[in-house]
């Protein structure tokens, strides 16, 4: 599974960087993180992943120089397989913000999601799925 909060995490994410690009959806809102905790929700709480095989890992050394000498970490993540999917709801309390929503999800494309994203990973695309 992957948790609701993950969700909108890379929603804030993605709003608070595109919130840099001119013309964007993200520009205008203010105080962003707190609109997308009070005005955009997620559900399911437990997001299924939809795998077509096995669930991997991906881990790599974490370094730091510290007054008491040189640490060593590892990070370790579980990683899907390609092919791997989800779905999920989304609601917004205002229509403003479901074009933003689409802006972010368009911007998960090239960005993905989770926490190895800036290595490329969690790539995506999606599709709206009416209701049922």
């Amino acid at each position: 599974i992957i948790w609701d909060y993950q969700i909108k995490g890379f929603f804030k994410d993605a709003c608070g960087v595109l919130r840099k690009v001119k013309g964007t959806k993200s520009e205008k809102i203010k105080a962003y993180k707190k609109e997308i905790d009070g005005l955009v929700f997620v559900s399911p709480r437990k997001i299924l992943l939809h795998t077509p095989g096995d669930l991997g890992t991906c881990q790599r050394p974490l370094r730091a120089s510290t007054a008491q000498g040189e640490r060593i970490a590892l990070a370790n993540s579980e990683t899907a397989p390609a092919g791997t999917y989800i779905e999920f709801d989304v609601k917004c309390y205002t229509d403003t913000m479901y074009d933003a929503v689409y802006e972010w999800l368009d911007y998960g494309e090239d960005r993905g999601i989770g926490q190895w994203r800036n290595s490329g990973k969690g790539r995506f695309s999606w599709d709206e799925r009416p209701d049922s």
